[in-house]
């Protein structure tokens, strides 16, 4: 073997142990799939109390990205099994940007928690038997963020998978804010301070241009997930075969 041989060998060895350890192909186009799926659902005027199979349908979407976590898993090993042991250069710049998502993805999380026990400990928010079967019990409030920053730093292997996963947790709590308030905010409609419509009214744009970025988002990680499988495919077509 050539000298020219062994660099694009060591090129590829190179690029295959990133793939291996950083990016996962058709699962970050999965994610963004998801995402615009949970977007378009939230837009839905039936979203609101629908039901599948005798429960409520948020209480089915806020696992979507456990769901994912899962699909993730078994597209990796399908479609990218390993072709022996491979070990990445390491990259401190690269660590630093897939923990900054990790972290956010706590703090916001525990910013949720937070709110959401001061809601309910200071009466703000208060169990409605009327339309508290509207919505998830309130320990879905305590539980949720737990179980989605459980697997984080374990199973997100690169930027965008990290990023996908924020994503998907983000949309899921913060469709379950209207959920929550709608079911456990108390009547107290004479109280409501005389700007409340316009809050109400931000809100509501702001909701809008989130799901309009998300929509985005998602179809710019089905790209790159895409390119990123096709990145794969080049580099097992160039390795050397055994004669």
């Amino acid at each position: 073997m050539t000298t020219p041989d062994l660099d694009v060998l060591g090129a590829l060895t190179r690029d295959y142990a990133a793939f291996q350890s950083r990016k996962s192909g058709l699962a970050t186009a999965l994610g963004g799939l998801m995402a615009i799926l949970l977007a378009l659902a939230a837009l839905s005027p039936d979203l609101m109390g629908a039901r599948v199979t005798g429960r409520l349908l948020v209480e089915y979407l806020v696992w979507m990205p456990f769901l994912w976590l899962a699909l993730k898993w078994g597209v990796g090993r399908v479609l990218y099994r390993g072709l022996g042991p491979v070990k990445p250069s390491p990259d401190a710049a690269y660590e630093r940007r897939r923990w900054f998502w990790i972290q956010g993805l706590a703090l916001f999380l525990l910013a949720f928690l937070l709110a959401g026990l001061y809601a309910f400990a200071s009466g703000l928010m208060q169990v409605n038997p009327s339309r508290a079967a509207l919505c998830p019990p309130p320990l879905w409030m305590l539980l949720m963020p737990f179980l989605y920053l459980l697997p984080a730093p374990w199973v997100l292997r690169g930027i965008e998978e990290a990023r996908a996963y924020v994503v998907l947790v983000g949309q899921c709590m913060l469709w379950l804010v209207p959920f929550f308030l709608l079911s456990f905010w108390p009547p107290r409609s004479a109280s409501l301070p005389a700007d409340w419509g316009r809050f109400g009214d931000l809100s509501g744009i702001g909701m809008v241009g989130l799901i309009l970025l998300i929509l985005v988002w998602g179809a710019l990680a089905m790209i790159r997930g895409w390119r990123e499988h096709h990145q794969y495919l080049a580099i097992l077509r160039a390795l050397p075969r055994e004669s």
